[in-house]
């Protein structure tokens, strides 16, 4: 990730951080309904949640990435705005397979940040792993990727389907494959 994704997936970590701290609108009606024993929590939890893994998973990851290389001890940012850069800056001087990896991971949790926030659309904008049609739809219940495509089918006759983490891999791998054509 350059600069410039970055940026976008540290202003979509900062978007998410406020629609966490927003509290939500109460169903209003006339209708009978159960006293609560517990109040409705002030915030998404699968939003906190998200969060929360998208922090842990990208420090993991580069002190995986970083490890047996020299000295580059440098602690994670206290904001999780920064954590995209810092990832990216701790990174920067390793082999292109091991950046990658780690391009592949913040890349996956921008795409989980775009379909938390109800943007389905951005799956649409990649291809499809097996076919390499832009024939992909997000398919909320089963949270995955479906290639619509009646030719991409797996060996039971069944619509191909990406996870995420599939569909981010495919995305940074092809880079020099884009770039060349």
């Amino acid at each position: 990730m350059g600069d410039q994704e970055s940026a976008t997936a540290a202003a979509g970590m900062r978007y998410l951080r406020e629609e966490l701290t927003a509290m939500r609108p109460r169903a209003i009606g006339n209708r009978p309904r159960a006293t609560r024993v517990h109040g409705q929590p002030p915030c998404d939890i699968e939003i906190l949640d998200h969060l929360r893994s998208t922090r842990s998973e990208l420090i993991e990851t580069t002190r995986i990435l970083l490890a047996g290389e020299p000295c580059r001890n440098v602690p994670p940012p206290p904001a999780d705005e920064g954590i995209f850069q810092w990832a990216a800056d701790a990174t920067a001087h390793l082999a292109e397979e091991k950046r990658q990896v780690r391009e592949a991971i913040a890349y996956g949790k921008v795409l989980e940040q775009k379909i938390l926030t109800g943007d389905r659309r951005v799956i649409r904008t990649h291809r499809c792993p097996a076919c390499r049609c832009y024939s992909l739809m997000w398919r909320a219940p089963i949270e995955r990727a479906v290639c619509i495509q009646d030719e991409c089918r797996d060996e039971l006759g069944r619509a191909s389907q990406w996870e995420l983490r599939q569909i981010a891999h495919h995305h940074v791998t092809s880079r020099p494959q884009r770039a060349a054509n």
